[in-house]
């Protein structure tokens, strides 16, 4: 897992909480407006059937005294014989008949309004069905949410301990490198050092050898060319002494051969060693 990566997650995973805290209280807040519009209009439509009521209760009342009255009147009249007075009927009847027809009016009002009470009882009937809805969708939402908090909150633990570990192996790494380099370097500067070393001393070989090939040359051509010395006492000595000193240069010739070719080998080996130890820090 990349540090990058899991920062990226845990900046995306805040949002997603806050989105979940924002659908749950709106939620809510729309189950309160719902249930509080509901129950006004409903308390309004019973306030208003109420008041329908009451008034429909007193002109029934109205009309049951005017009726009364009038079986009063008739009986006054049926008990002096007499007609009716003209103005009573002129005055009485029409408000009769208003009365009746205000009643009838109220009677349709009051059936009107017990039928919006119905149907704001059924409406609310259904915004309690929406609302329990909601509110299962709700305790649902935060099950979730709970579920999903408790989820991001191990992952973040997980991602911590990984984290943790990863910095841990990095360090490691890191220190190892910087050893396996300063061998590397130590190791490059002594090659170096031998290189330079075995240079020199193949060159005072060479130089040595070039010495020495030319007195055995010299030393060769004297025999070849038969040169005689002029004190004749000291002949029997040079002629015992070039043969010792050709052999001893031809000795010295060999071992000088044989040191330099020990040198080169050396020197082949160092060589081949130090491209192995690069082969090695190149594959790791």
């Amino acid at each position: 897992m990349e540090p990058g990566s899991a920062e990226h997650g845990t900046m995306r995973s805040p949002p997603l909480q806050l989105v979940l805290e924002e659908q749950v209280l709106a939620l809510q807040q729309q189950m309160a407006e719902n249930q509080a519009v509901s129950w006004r209009k409903l308390k309004s439509s019973q306030e208003a059937q109420q008041r329908q009521a009451s008034l429909v209760r007193k002109l029934q009342a109205k009309v049951l005294q005017y009726r009364n009255w009038c079986q009063e009147l008739e009986k006054r009249l049926e008990a002096t014989g007499g007609p009716l007075p003209p103005r009573w009927e002129s005055a009485d009847e029409p408000n009769l008949e208003q009365l009746l027809k205000r009643l009838e009016e109220e009677q349709l009002r009051c059936e009107s309004l017990a039928e919006v009470n119905t149907q704001l009882r059924l409406h609310v009937e259904k915004a309690d069905v929406v609302n329990k809805a909601l509110r299962e969708d709700v305790e649902k939402l935060s099950v979730d949410w709970s579920r999903a908090r408790d989820e991001l909150m191990r992952k973040e633990s997980q991602w911590q301990m990984e984290q943790e570990f990863f910095k841990g192996y990095l360090k490691g790494e890191h220190s190892r490198l910087l050893s396996l380099w300063r061998e590397v370097v130590t190791f490059r500067r002594h090659f170096l050092e031998m290189k330079s070393a075995t240079d020199r001393d193949l060159t005072e070989l060479k130089a040595e050898h070039v010495k020495l090939s030319g007195s055995l040359l010299t030393c060769c051509l004297r025999l070849a060319v038969g040169v005689q010395p002029r004190d004749p006492n000291s002949s029997g000595r040079q002629d015992g002494k070039e043969p010792a000193q050709v052999l001893r240069l031809l000795a010295r010739t060999q071992e000088l051969e044989k040191e330099a070719q020990e040198r080169s080998q050396e020197l082949l080996q160092l060589r081949s060693q130090g491209e192995l130890e690069k082969a090695e820090l190149q594959d790791r």
